[in-house]
């Protein structure tokens, strides 16, 4: 019998990769190095208002609800938002005790 690894997902801000479909198998291999599986990769449109951004919230209800408690990303992504990337780690950090990881990929 395998054992379950447990679950990381990804956020990605699609205005800061050139080609979002390609880049599926290196957060993948991020995830696995770190002992995890990765679930779903959330991609972000460009920000546009000061709001939360709505991936990331999506992202936030999913790993509340899968108990997912690893968040892969890459360097600045959550950055240069209107929201300012403090408050996105603390909303990762109190809403769901997420581990986030800056990863290169």
């Amino acid at each position: 019998m395998t054992a379950l690894l447990p679950l990381a997902y990804g956020y990605l801000r699609d205005d800061l990769l050139g080609d979002p479909n390609a880049s599926e198998d290196k957060p993948r291999t991020a995830a696995r190095s770190l002992g995890r599986a990765l679930g779903t990769v959330f991609h972000e449109p460009a920000p546009q208002s000061a709001t939360l951004p709505p991936a990331f919230i999506d992202l936030v209800q999913e790993c509340r609800r899968a108990e997912a408690h690893t968040v892969l990303t890459m360097h600045v992504h959550l950055s240069g938002m209107s929201v300012c990337r403090m408050v996105l780690l603390e909303i990762l950090d109190i809403r769901a005790d997420f581990a986030v990881q800056e990863v290169e990929w």
